[in-house]
């Protein structure tokens, strides 16, 4: 395989190099290094929606991000993360995914267009078992794994037959919940595992489906169809905030129902940094776009502009308000999208014999037939070591694009060294080596030849990149050193400063007789703390099992006078934002919150500081110049 790829690496360096120097002109420079603007634009284009005029200043703002995403992707390569064995092992597992451009089949797109419309039109959720086997196993372990499989299935009678068997063989990090992997739709999975699912009702067992990733078994949970995307916006409280979160959001929400402003509400209270300071808007989502328990809630609003109770997930609390309703658009609107998706993908496969007759006649193929009869019958008469070393082996078998390709290199190919095989059998290997030779050459030039996928190549890249340095730098560094999150706490301590608040016991929605009882029971100062149990032993006891008693921390704003009330322990009040009775237990003073109770809002402001620090210090030690030319121009283009 090294000769293969010595071999055609030296025909495309020119071809590679003139046709990026065509594209190459750029938007910008990074110590002399352009950032090409056909890949600028690839990224910029996928954020924006097609019918959107390109503004001046959202290309200027958005370069300097692009900007800053290359300067972190420089930094990886330097420290030579893109050269580690597991690196490329992972990268060259997106890139084995993806459809390869040459194998794109017109003919058959327009059906695979509308067959992948009509699985979009119902959710799937499944789970599997999976047994592992690389592309490249040998027969005798594919039929292993096979039968393996197949024996479980033999042993499956039931849903929960089928967990049990998951957590115990499937290789697959689903296995410790018993292979459920949610609901998903088309696209979501790839091609076998998809039309497995899709093609088995629901509580059966699939057949045995194999994938770029194995062996699988499928158990269909439940279908249903689809429910289209939804545009929501929530306010949401972190579980690290302990037993507080459910406090704060039920204090949250009863200030909504009370007239509360949602947007200033989400900018004050929610723990979605990324989301908070525009009203917690989220964007459009469908299956796997956002958690499934999520999208549950989601979904089961029925009127656009409401919004849900607090509702928990393994997340935390979601106050999630509907915007806006997005039903599956009609195939001829969705089409042009699912055409992109496949190309993606690799979805679309071309028939190898006429695979084989476009390479060749796009790369010049040439080739004598009487030439290469004549070769394998004289290397028929001879083993593998003595063809070798004879005059045999320079001779050339064909060409193809700028590269000649000899004897020497199909006898690399055979297997075992001094067996001596017959004319068919050698014909059967020459036929593998050429094909796998064209295919290679084809991969090698690929990037060069095709643009779009030269950048959706180093998109994965540059991606995987990305996470390696920001896991190095900014995530493991804010989770390791509890110094500098202490010293950031204390330096930015103002930032997490909270006013008076009043620890109390709030009973929702009391009747005016229930407030009179509650107002007389006297409760002695030492026993706030169990004023719960107080309340239950001696109020009436048919009023007593209605109650729905919460304890709540209120803020000064909750309250029209707090001075009034704020030493009132042992007092009885109704606060400005609460629909309740509230029974004042204990007065919190000013102050910054502890850290402990605050650890996960500081350690994510430590990590946005961590990383605006590492990107100042990688500007400074480089000489980036923008071409404003260039903006302009493809503004006004």
């Amino acid at each position: 395989m090294k000769s293969f790829l010595c071999l055609i690496g030296l025909s495309i360096s020119s071809l590679f190099f003139t046709t990026h120097s065509l594209q190459a002109q750029s938007v910008a420079t990074i110590n002399g290094e352009a950032i090409d603007r056909a890949e600028f634009l690839y990224a910029f284009n996928k954020n924006r929606k097609e019918t959107e005029p390109i503004i001046l200043d959202s290309l200027e703002a958005y370069l300097e991000q692009y900007i800053n995403f290359k300067l972190k992707v420089r930094e990886a390569r330097a420290l030579g993360l893109d050269s580690s064995q597991a690196f490329q092992e992972e990268l060259q597992g997106y890139i084995s995914q993806i459809r390869k451009p040459y194998l794109e089949n017109p003919q058959a797109e327009e059906e695979l267009l509308k067959e992948t419309y009509r699985h979009m039109q119902t959710d799937v959720n499944a789970s599997h078992i999976l047994i592992k086997l690389p592309a490249t196993a040998l027969p005798v372990d594919t039929l292993k794994a096979y039968n393996f499989l197949d024996s479980l299935k033999q042993t499956i009678g039931s849903r929960e037959e089928f967990e049990e068997i998951a957590k115990k063989f499937s290789q697959d990090g689903s296995a410790q919940t018993g292979g459920n992997l949610g609901w998903f739709t088309a696209l979501h999975m790839v091609a076998p595992f998809e039309d497995g699912a899709y093609e088995t009702p629901v509580g059966k067992v699939s057949e045995i489906v194999r994938s770029s990733f194995g062996y699988h078994l499928i158990y269909v949970n439940d279908k249903r169809e689809n429910r289209g995307k939804v545009l929501t916006s929530h306010i949401f409280f972190t579980k690290q905030r302990g037993e507080e979160a459910l406090e704060l959001a039920q204090m949250v929400y009863d200030s909504l129902q009370n007239g509360g402003d949602w947007e200033m509400l989400a900018r004050k209270y929610s723990d979605d940094s990324g989301t908070k300071t525009d009203g917690g808007r989220l964007p459009w989502a469908g299956v796997k776009q956002l958690p499934d328990e999520f999208l549950e809630i989601a979904y089961s609003i029925e009127e656009r502009g409401e919004y849900t109770e607090p509702k928990e997930t393994q997340y935390g609390w979601h106050i999630i308000k509907l915007n806006d309703v997005q039903p599956l658009e009609p195939y001829e609107i969705k089409k042009g999208e699912i055409a992109m998706l496949l190309k993606r993908m690799g979805r679309n496969t071309l028939e190898e014999d006429k695979l084989m007759s476009k390479l060749k006649k796009e790369n010049s193929f040439s080739q004598s037939l009487e030439n290469l009869d004549d070769i394998l019958i004289q290397l028929s008469l001879t083993s593998k070591s003595d063809a070798s070393e004879s005059e045999l082996a320079a001779r050339m078998l064909f060409q193809h694009g700028e590269n000649s390709v000899h004897v020497k290199d199909f006898l690399e190919a055979i297997p075992s060294f001094k067996i001596q095989y017959s004319k068919s059998q050698l014909a059967n290997f020459y036929k593998k080596f050429e094909k796998d030779y064209i295919i290679a050459y084809e991969d090698s030039i690929a990037p060069a030849k095709y643009p779009e996928y030269r950048l959706l190549i180093n998109e994965y890249e540059e991606g995987l990149l990305l996470f390696e340095i920001m896991e190095e730098k900014v995530w493991r560094k804010s989770v390791l050193d509890s110094v500098g999150l202490q010293r950031f706490y204390e330096s930015n301590i103002k930032d997490y400063h909270i006013g008076e608040r009043l620890d109390c016991l709030c009973i929702n929605s009391p009747s005016a007789e229930v407030k009179q009882q509650l107002s007389a029971i006297i409760i002695p100062p030492d026993s706030l703390n169990m004023a719960a149990e107080y309340i239950a032993k001696q109020l009436d006891e048919t009023k007593s099992p209605e109650l729905k008693i919460a304890k709540r921390t209120l803020l000064a704003s909750d309250f029209s006078n707090f001075e009034a009330v704020k030493n009132a322990a042992g007092q009885w009040f109704e606060p400005n934002s609460l629909d309740a009775y509230c029974l004042i237990q204990n007065t919190l003073p000013e102050g910054p919150q502890p850290l402990n109770e605050i650890k996960g809002i500081v350690m994510s402001d430590y990590q946005e500081e961590l990383d605006e620090q590492w990107v100042k210090d990688l500007r400074s030690s480089v000489k980036i110049k923008v071409d404003k030319k260039a903006l302009k121009a493809i503004a006004n283009n």
